[in-house]
């Protein structure tokens, strides 16, 4: 089969990176996955499109204007009928919205697959967008969810049950991805970053610097834990509160305290040099970013949202506190600095989270829709 991928994407962080799991697994079993990278008019190479070229998966880099109107679907669906793959998968709500409303025939089979699940206020302006994909998501073929809990969300009861799905994250072994890195020549991690990890024990957070992801009450929980003890708190990724993430910094006199590092690629090589490692984040579904930390020999923190309470119980695994509990997070994070985990520090199992078998149930429900819609 002939598989185009399609994401509106900002960097690459844990949708992106399972897509290109996912393609590779594609790959290796013969199909022809594409990657459709969707962007604003005159935008010039994406991140996902330079990352995607070195590891061998195609690009066809899609230019459009933002606002969905008639002229950019028409321009997107041209687009998808030069490529003329066998199967739509969508990565996003750009593409559930620009093609999800038109009819099977037109566009073709099509999957999308939620990744996560945040919710704009009013006010904000993808809070229309929000509105419109939950519509989309009712007349695409299959849409798939991470997480177990994710099949609960209000935003879903709508659509049948036949069309919704859970396919769990996977990921490739830690000796597979630290190979696949080295064979295309990935960047080794910045020297300034080892410099800071060696000079006191460092807690490593690694995600998109947004909203959801809880990092002011991480910055609140550190600070009451680097008033007792010397220790530190990186932070790897961009996003759009990086700015206020850095006031937040200087207004706590944390300053030499806490990095903000940037994206960096293959950050969880930097758990290697870690105490541990930290996820505060109010909402998610099943985050690549714990499967990948799970596979290093490392205390874990997280809070009790989406999959991960399931999955560090599965492997008996790291410590859990409720999301914006500021006292908890301090306290997980003093055991954490105390390498008082209170768990085996054990590999996720293989099994359940691989690539591999991600890779084989989205084939099946590709190959389910096609002889639907035949």
């Amino acid at each position: 089969m002939r598989i185009l991928h399609l994401i509106h994407s900002e960097g690459v962080y844990g949708a992106e990176r399972i897509l290109m799991y996912l393609a590779r697994e594609q790959q290796r079993r013969g199909h022809e996955p594409v990657l459709g990278s969707i962007g604003p008019l005159g935008a010039g190479p994406k991140e996902i499109e330079t990352t995607a070229q070195s590891s061998g998966l195609p690009v066809v880099p899609i230019r459009i204007a933002s606002r969905p109107t008639p002229g950019v679907i028409r321009s997107l669906l041209q687009r998808v009928r030069e490529i003329a793959p066998d199967v739509l998968h969508s990565h996003g709500y750009k593409a559930d919205i620009l093609l999800g409303f038109l009819p099977g025939r037109v566009r073709g089979p099509m999957l999308t697959t939620l990744h996560g699940w945040t919710s704009a206020g009013k006010l904000d302006a993808l809070w229309l967008y929000e509105q419109l994909d939950r519509i989309s998501l009712r007349r695409i073929d299959a849409v798939v969810v991470v997480a177990p809990p994710m099949l609960q969300l209000p935003a879903l009861r709508h659509i049948a049950p036949h069309r919704l799905h859970l396919i769990e994250n996977g990921i490739p072994t830690l000796a597979e991805r630290l190979e696949e890195m080295a064979a295309r020549g990935a960047a080794a991690l910045p020297r300034e970053l080892l410099v800071f990890t060696a000079q006191q024990p460092t807690v490593v957070a690694i995600g998109r610097l947004s909203r959801e992801k809880g990092l002011v009450v991480l910055l609140e929980a550190f600070a009451r834990v680097r008033a007792a003890r010397a220790c530190q708190l990186l932070i790897v990724g961009e996003g759009p509160e990086r700015a206020a993430l850095q006031r937040r910094i200087q207004q706590l006199r944390l300053t030499g305290s806490v990095l903000i590092s940037g994206y960096v690629e293959g950050a969880d090589r930097l758990l290697e040099h870690a105490a541990g490692f930290v996820m505060s984040s109010l909402t998610e579904g099943m985050p690549l970013v714990l499967l990948e930390a799970l596979q290093w020999q490392v205390p874990i923190l997280a809070t009790r949202v989406g999959a991960i309470p399931e999955l560090l119980e599965d492997v008996r695994r790291g410590q859990l506190v409720e999301p914006g509990d500021v006292a908890g997070l301090a306290a997980g994070l003093e055991r954490v600095l105390a390498a008082d985990a209170g768990a085996s520090v054990t590999p996720a199992p293989t099994s359940r989270f691989s690539s591999a078998v991600m890779a084989e149930k989205y084939l099946d429900r590709y190959q389910r829709i096609r002889e639907r819609l035949s």
